[in-house]
């Protein structure tokens, strides 16, 4: 939110060290455009001219403190992991000083312009004027440029600021034009037969296959996430935009495509300009297309989520695209951001840079994912997409992603048009889905025309020259080339493959005729995929259970091991591309044609093994990176660890007071981000008891859930069903560790609300519980680990490791012969090569709300005898007698930890 002066707080140190003096003036570096030419020049801008919305970005008072808690924010070793700040929060801590504002404020009033606003952040400064006044306080006049058909304003000489506030002001945003272009395409198709129920995906034209949401689940395998019940819900998108939707065509999308109806909510900041009501017929401009787009496909990949439009439209020196932008990170309205618009660095220049670049690190720090597109011009950034190229053509990535606080995504085609038979169904099932598997991807590009003509129609991408590599691409780029490397992903975005969707302005409807034929629209562009990847960012964010802010330094992680099956890496091999050549446009780069041919273009970057600047690190396997977002083998991300320790609290025996017959049996699931927690207890009669907890992160070091209790079938059961397990829920606990040995847990259990402090047992030394590849065969690889038949089920065993290696505690998570919960222990001794021997204990003790507890009332019963006998370490056979029922289970071991953890 912008908050008009005066400041009340101060934030960090003082910059501005003396008086401001209006004589004595710095240039303000890299501010002229290349297009603002002699030759271009159509004069001055009039005097009169009001111009609004031109932003003084100003530089943090604790700049190298912010980058120390951005990256604390995304290491799970920090206390700040995941502690997202406020946006007032932001300013007091990183924001300019009280000081340094009015120092700025009162020059420019001294100038005879009007200060708006400051935002939250105390990073930007809003400002308005005329154009006779701005000129003259920043000592060089405006004037107007004809740039191919349309007019643009630019200083013609370069601006200056007094020398004083040289260490304050980072750029003036506003000063030149900067023509921010949608980066979707459109066209148009008919869907034969739905009423007779004969669907299929092709075209009457031609056998084209297009992209509805439930073949992009399949594609991308995004199923899995819904099947666990994760569709978005309590995440929120914006979209930014500069136009309204025309909601009958994302409920119409909706009703086709077998989703629930839910229509965004649009939002016009109060300092922006409302761009008036969505086209429903007889033309649609570029800015309602890109809304419909990016609307239909992040609602798509994320049904449940919240879906805000926050739109302005554009003033004559400020960007509808930044106001908007900037209300939505300076209030946190959302958790993910989409921004679908660009220009190219070398029109945009350092100070358009800037501006993004302030915006979206204070987005970080609040937990804001941001997803920019890469552009639709190839390599050509700063040229028009699909139509024919200019014979002069820069190379230029776009400057609103080049910033490393962004994610920059874009776009893949499918190779598919040697065996599509292979890849695609020829009839549409449910959801009007075709497709059948994951199918192998190239750069897109997409040269010709349909109508056979030239154009630049291809994934965005290359180097910034203002925005330093970052850590996490540090050695990916191509030798000597330094910079941010763009994009980072990618998803499908050609017209070969389009996306479904509705378009009545169009003519698109998708609403039936009387023969049953309805037409619709279908879209392509890096746009759709950044859409794409800001609703899986949703679908992440719901699982993990909290924000996950700036993605990038993970995802370069997850992609450091390719055997983690989170990326799809797009090279010359999976573009089917033979014979590539950089020189012309295809599959295997992002290179364009000229208006003289394929080869007259500008030569882009190679897809290749690994990262490349066409499609970042390739297009993601949906499920497989929620899985793997904590874990990565071999990381040392891949441990929750709290800071200053150096062991973890995964798999592990809890108890209060230590050494007595009562805890928790604790293990990280689902790739480290929630832990399985079995708590071991006794009844208000003082019969042992078990409770089970899938328990979420939702702090740093923080997991809360539900407990329940469960019947199930008797341990004698020859062979257990886990479909006969009934749970029933009884409460709620939390787990908070202060460190690895010490933790709280508050529980409210039948009305009985209690906060017990644990600690954890130390049985003996934790050795490695599991190795890269290959079986676990060691014989001190199966400690703290989890065991159960049929695997998944409610019902197994605890497995700790005991006096280095000589002795297994195991607890038995089991039923007694009428169906209810029980729980038995035993202290098995080492008795040969892999096998393990003891006594079965059931125990009577203290209830579960005793105050403290006393392990001297706990009262044990032999019941019978248990053997383990382990074939590897996963694999192994349990005896046991018990009440002279005698029996042998084949168990597996459980991983909830990715291989290669190591467990000490």
């Amino acid at each position: 939110m912008l908050i008009f002066l005066p400041v009340t707080a101060s934030a960090g140190a003082d910059l501005v060290a003396e008086p401001v003096d209006a004589t004595r003036l710095v240039a303000l570096s890299e501010h002229r455009v290349s297009w603002a030419t002699a030759k271009n020049d159509m004069g001055e801008v009039a005097d009169n001219v009001r111009l609004s919305h031109l932003t003084i970005v100003l530089n943090s008072s604790a700049q190298r403190e912010l980058e120390d808690l951005l990256h604390q924010q995304q290491d799970p070793n920090s206390a700040n992991f995941h502690h997202w700040l406020s946006p007032t929060e932001f300013g007091e801590r990183f924001g300019a000083s009280v000081h340094d504002i009015q120092a700025v404020t009162s020059w420019l009033q001294s100038q005879g312009l009007h200060v708006d606003a400051v935002s939250n952040s105390r990073l930007r400064i809003d400002v308005s004027g005329s154009a006779a006044n701005v000129g003259a306080a920043l000592g060089s006049r405006l004037h107007v440029y004809q740039v191919s058909k349309e007019q643009r304003i630019a200083p013609v000489s370069v601006p200056q600021i007094p020398a004083a506030l040289s260490t304050i002001v980072r750029s003036v945003r506003g000063l030149a034009t900067i023509k921010e272009k949608p980066s979707g395409g459109f066209g148009v198709a008919q869907f034969v037969g739905q009423a007779a129920g004969g669907s299929t995906s092709c075209s009457t034209n031609s056998c084209t296959h297009y992209i509805f949401p439930a073949d992009f689940a399949t594609l991308y395998d995004v199923n899995p996430i819904y099947q666990q019940g994760i569709d978005g819900s309590g995440q929120t998108i914006a979209i930014i935009g500069r136009a309204r939707v025309y909601l009958p065509d994302v409920e119409n999308f909706q009703a086709r495509s077998g989703l629930a109806t839910k229509d965004p909510t649009i939002i016009v900041p109060p300092t922006g300009i409302d761009p008036g009501p969505a086209a429903s017929s007889g033309g649609v401009s570029e800015d309602q297309l890109e809304a419909t787009i990016d609307v239909t496909r992040a609602t798509s990949v994320a049904p449940g989520a919240t879906v805000d439009l926050v739109i302005s439209a554009d003033a004559p020196t400020g960007s509808g695209l930044g106001i908007a932008a900037e209300y939505v990170v300076d209030n946190r309205l959302a958790e993910i951001m989409n921004i679908s618009f660009g220009a190219c660095e070398a029109s945009a220049g350092q100070s358009g840079v800037a501006f993004w670049d302030s915006l979206f690190s204070q987005a970080a720090a609040e937990g804001i994912s941001v997803f920019v597109v890469s552009g639709d011009s190839g390599a050509a950034g700063c040229d028009a997409y699909n139509t024919t190229p200019p014979a002069t053509q820069t190379v230029s990535p776009n400057y609103i992603c080049a910033s490393s606080y962004a994610t920059c995504v874009g776009g893949t085609q499918f190779a598919d048009t040697g065996s599509p038979g292979a890849y695609w169904s020829s009839s549409s099932g449910a959801g009007l889905a075709s497709a059948l598997r994951y199918i192998p991807e190239g750069a897109w590009n997409e040269p010709m025309g349909a109508s056979g003509s030239l154009q630049a129609s291809a994934s965005g991408g290359g180097v910034s020259m203002y925005v330093p590599t970052p850590s996490w691409q540090s050695g990916l780029g191509p030798p000597g080339e330094q910079g941010r490397f763009t994009p980072d992903v990618s998803f499908s975005a050609s017209a070969h493959n389009g996306y479904f969707a509705c378009l009545a302005a169009a003519g698109n409807s998708c609403v039936s005729d009387a023969t049953g034929y309805f037409q619709f629209e279908y879209f392509f562009g890096a746009s759709a995929a950044t859409a794409d990847m800001a609703g899986i960012a949703a679908l992440l964010n719901q699982k993990i259970g909290t924000p996950q802010g700036n993605l990038n330094s993970r995802l370069y992680a997850l992609a450091a091991t390719p055997g983690s099956g989170v990326f799809h890496d797009v090279t010359v091999s999976t573009s089917s591309v033979s014979g590539c050549d950089v020189s012309a446009p295809s599959m295997c780069n992002n290179s364009t044609p000229g208006p003289g041919g394929l080869d007259t273009g500008v030569a882009g970057y190679l897809v290749r093994t690994g990262y490349d600047e066409v499609t970042g690190l390739g297009s993601i396997d949906a499920a497989n990176l929620l899985a793997r977002w904590f874990a990565v083998p071999g990381s040392t991300e891949a441990q929750t660890i709290p800071s200053g320790q150096t062991t973890n609290y995964q798999g592990l025996w809890w108890a209060a007071p230590a050494g007595s017959e009562s805890g928790w049996g604790i293990n990280f699931a689902h790739q480290g981000n929630t832990i399985f927690a079995s708590w071991f207890t006794y009844d208000l009669t003082g019969k042992g008891l078990w409770l089970v907890m899938t328990a979420g992160q939702t702090a740093p070091n923080t997991y809360s859930g539900t407990l329940y209790t469960t019947t199930g079938p008797g341990f004698n059961a020859a062979q257990f069903n886990p479909n006969q397990v009934v749970p029933s829920q009884v409460g709620t606990g939390t787990l908070t560790f202060r460190d690895a040995n010490d933790a709280t847990f508050a529980y409210t259990v039948e009305g009985v609300s209690q906060v017990k402090n644990i600690e954890r047992e130390v049985f003996g030394k934790l050795p490695i519980c599991a190795t890269a590849t290959g079986p676990l065969t060691a014989a001190t690889n199966y400690t703290d680990l989890w065991w159960a038949s049929p695997p998944g089920s409610e019902s197994g065993w605890g497995i700790n490791l005991t006096h280095e290696g000589t002795t297994i505690f195991a607890t038995w998570f089991t039923y007694g012969t009428d169906g209810t919960p029980m729980w038995l222990v035993v202290t098995a001794g080492n008795t040969g090569p892999g096998v393990y021997s003891g006594t079965l204990y059931q125990t009577t003790g203290p209830a579960f709300d005793a105050v403290p507890f006393n392990p001297a009332n706990v009262v044990p019963a032999a019941v019978g005898t248990a053997t383990f006998t382990f074939a590897d370490g996963n694999d192994a056979t349990f005896a046991y007698t018990v009440n002279d029922i005698s029996q042998q289970k084949a168990i597996t071991r459980e991983v909830f930890q990715a291989p290669g953890t190591v467990c000490q």
